[in-house]
């Protein structure tokens, strides 16, 4: 598998998960900082698979 086939790369910053609208960040900031696992994320972010979480 390539990174292209997780993510789509807009623009150096903008950095979304294939298929959504979600960015990058907005997974790592809940992982990292509200110490959320992917389990957790993939309920909130509903639109996501485990996989891709």
């Amino acid at each position: 598998m390539q990174l292209e086939d997780y993510f789509n790369f807009l623009r150096p910053d903008d950095i979304r998960l294939q298929g959504s609208r979600i960015g990058i960040e907005t997974i790592l900031y809940e992982y990292l900082f509200r110490a959320r696992t992917p389990e957790e994320i993939a309920n909130i972010y509903t639109s996501l698979t485990l996989e891709q979480v």
